[in-house]
């Protein structure tokens, strides 16, 4: 199967357009330690995304560039924590870095996001990063 698609994309890749996309990772923590968590990122147009940490606290998703999420964490005990997260607008394939860090639960129950790097260059969630060459 695999090889049936790679031989469709070498006969059509001329004419095959890719659409540019945002890889975000990062680590959730909870006071300070790794936390296994499933995130939900949800846009405007209501198309998700959903990916769970690894047991160190570590996670990826891809993300269209330009976007708006609403971004849901769930802990293990059902506890909820949603913030808004925009993705720069780009035309070409970017990575960022965003780590989370979730904070006793509180009537708003709100996740604030730490630093977002890309790289090693601090810039905040709405900026460009940097191009991975």
């Amino acid at each position: 199967m695999i090889v049936g698609f790679l031989m469709w994309l070498v006969v059509t890749g001329s004419s095959m357009q890719l659409e540019p996309v945002v890889l975000v990772r990062g680590v959730v923590r909870n006071s300070g330690q790794p936390e296994q968590v499933e995130i939900l990122f949800r846009d405007e147009t209501g198309k998700s995304v959903r990916v769970r940490s690894a047991t160190d606290g570590s996670y990826q998703a891809v993300l269209a560039p330009g976007r708006t999420y609403a971004v849901t964490v769930v802990r293990e005990n059902l506890e909820r924590y949603t913030f808004s997260y925009t993705t720069p607008p780009s035309r070409t394939y970017v990575e960022l870095t965003q780590d989370f860090t979730l904070n006793p639960p509180s009537s708003s129950q709100t996740l604030t996001p730490a630093t977002t790097t890309s790289s090693s260059k601090k810039v905040s969630p709405s900026k460009k990063g940097k191009r991975k060459k």
